[in-house]
């Protein structure tokens, strides 16, 4: 006997398309926005490279000046195409389950996502990441025209001392990046969030990263006793950073 067709999935029910990532992805509105990602994603993927090229630039005169490194890393990234759903389904969900979508408000939605195109750099000691951003990069990249004072819905976050309720720690500005688009000269900006944190941050970020969250699936581990030790051993971490400080000051000479 033949199996009957599957039943039709009715995509105008608000509840059921809220309730499942798989419908919600399926939606027309949402798959006409996959067009604007991938030429967003192109131009995040340049604006990434300048940026992470422009602070090697930078970390090199700091280092023929100074003997030292200002930053021991600097890498980005671009959210890939499922990441980046997920996190507008997740803002679709927040507006409450019996919401539907619309195309303005998809659109609102999409555009108030803020960190397709990322940047994080760490510093040696933990007292000179918010020297670095203020006293290194913000004047720098606005040398190279680079749009750092943005103000509004995007003002820094700083997670650097206390953490956030994981115990992540960092230190998160925006800057507009003027990004080519051609191989006439033609260039548009593209905003980027850039994090800032010490090497020992780093660290615990990617391990986090590595050990709790299943990227693509917007999946993260949620038993309380891992995450509290994940937590505990960021505290640690931040203790550390301090010491690190404070034998940093007894090794060097004055002025050094």
């Amino acid at each position: 006997m033949t199996a009957p067709p599957p039943t039709p999935i009715d995509l105008s029910d608000p509840v059921e398309l809220m309730g499942s990532f798989e419908l919600f992805s399926r939606h027309p509105l949402v798959n006409s926005l996959r067009d604007r990602y991938k030429k967003d994603s192109v131009l995040a993927d340049c604006a990434r490279k300048q940026l992470v090229s422009d602070l090697a630039r930078l970390n090199r005169d700091y280092s023929e000046e100074y003997g030292r490194v200002a930053f021991t890393t600097a890498e980005g990234r671009v959210k890939d195409e499922e990441s980046f759903f997920m996190k507008l389904y997740k803002k679709c969900q927040e507006r409450g389950p019996s919401h539907g979508i619309d195309r303005v408000t998809l659109g609102r939605l999409y555009s108030n996502i803020r960190d397709l195109c990322g940047v994080r750099f760490s510093c040696p000691y933990f007292d000179r990441v918010k020297i670095s951003i203020d006293e290194i990069i913000r004047p720098a990249l606005t040398k190279l025209n680079y749009v750092v004072d943005l103000g509004g819905k995007y003002r820094d976050k700083d997670y650097l001392d206390t953490g956030d309720d994981k115990g992540y720690r960092s230190y998160h500005f925006y800057v507009k990046i003027p990004t080519l688009v051609n191989i006439y000269g033609d260039w548009e900006y593209c905003l980027c969030e850039v994090q800032g944190r010490s090497e020992l941050q780093h660290v615990w970020a990617v391990k986090s990263h590595d050990l709790l969250y299943k990227p693509g699936a917007g999946w993260e581990f949620s038993d309380y006793h891992v995450t509290e030790d994940m937590r505990q051993l960021s505290n640690h971490l931040r203790v550390a950073d301090q010491f690190l400080i404070s034998i940093r000051e007894r090794v060097r000479k004055p002025g050094a």
